[in-house]
């Protein structure tokens, strides 16, 4: 890697992108269209969603510079030809950053708080430096914490689907009296999606736990993996995996049982369930650390496909609920 390389891996743009579709998504198609075909005002307008989600972004850069920044010397054992922390960018520097991350994300906050309309309540000062802090702390003490870091980054990833609810929680809360299905349907998926992004993100972190064993032992990060071993760690991140094949296949039924197109179907099989099932086989069948690393790809692979394929239709559906809307208003 040389050093035009390393200021874009330590953005992780893949993974920053993977987060704002899973914001977006689930609130554009799922969410904002259920509150319109209600017949409510969605309280988020196309600039305050921006800023939503440039918030929930830059917090999540600013946790991925600062993990790096006390990663330095687990990746130098790790992977010493792509760290950028030590190598290309000295750690003063990574400090500079997370603190301009920082700065950027409580300007952010101000915006986002100016361009919601009164009253509301003040969750976004809340929410954001809290996320923040539990960031900050997984990265100086928790993640070499056995279970308990990997539980915290899948709580935070869960959250960024459901983030949208704390400003759309009066209209639903209106239209729910005459379209309670409606809007219960809707939140429901807001949720299917928490819920897909905990156990695919807590399965990632398990297996890089496995993937990480060898820096992690000589640093003295105590993970699972080093407190019990690797064959022993291999356990739990199995038992995920395999939850992740029995929802996948609990979601086809669904999707048959519910006349899912398909294309649809035919996507789950490739990109959801045999995906999972050879990850399934990597972590137990692993010999080196590249089997682990596979397997790390294949789950970044479910978590994009999955954003898209818990859909049951798009992008129809926000053209359809804007106009039944505009209707409603005599337009």
């Amino acid at each position: 890697m040389n050093r035009l390389l390393a200021f874009p891996r330590l953005l992780r743009l893949p993974n920053l992108l993977i987060v704002l579709l899973t914001q977006w998504v689930p609130y554009w198609y799922v969410l904002r269209p259920a509150i319109l075909r209600a017949g409510g005002l969605p309280v988020l307008t196309e600039y305050s969603f921006r800023l939503l989600a440039a918030t929930t972004v830059v917090a999540t850069l600013a946790g991925y510079i600062i993990n790096d920044y006390f990663d330095r010397h687990i990746d130098a054992i790790n992977k010493p030809h792509k760290r950028v922390v030590g190598r290309f960018l000295p750690p003063w520097i990574a400090l500079v950053l997370y603190a301009m991350a920082l700065a950027g994300m409580v300007w952010l906050m101000f915006l986002l708080d100016a361009a919601l309309p009164e009253p509301h309540l003040s969750w976004v000062f809340i929410l954001f430096p809290v996320v923040s802090v539990l960031l900050f702390l997984y990265a100086w003490q928790l993640k070499c914490t056995p279970v308990l870091g990997n539980l915290l980054v899948a709580l935070l990833c869960a959250a960024v689907p459901v983030i949208p609810l704390f400003p759309e929680n009066r209209p639903l809360w209106i239209v729910s009296f005459e379209h309670g299905e409606t809007v219960h349907q809707a939140v429901g998926l807001v949720w299917l999606y928490a819920m897909f992004a905990f156990v695919t993100t807590l399965l990632r972190e398990q297996v890089k736990d496995l993937e990480d064993f060898p820096g992690d032992s000589a640093c003295g990060c105590n993970t699972l993996a080093v407190i019990k071993g690797v064959r022993y760690a291999r356990l739990p991140a199995g038992f995920t995996s395999v939850t992740v094949v029995i929802l996948t296949c609990i979601l086809m039924f669904f999707w048959v049982q519910t006349d899912a197109p398909d294309w649809q179907l035919i996507a789950g099989i490739f990109c959801l369930l045999l995906p999972a099932a050879a990850v399934t086989g990597l972590i137990y069948g692993a010999k080196t650390r590249r089997h682990f690393n596979r397997a790390s790809l294949l789950i970044k692979f479910i978590m994009l496909a999955g954003v898209f394929l818990l859909l049951r239709s798009w992008p129809s559906d926000v053209q359809e609920a804007l106009s039944i809307w505009l209707k409603q208003q005599g337009y």
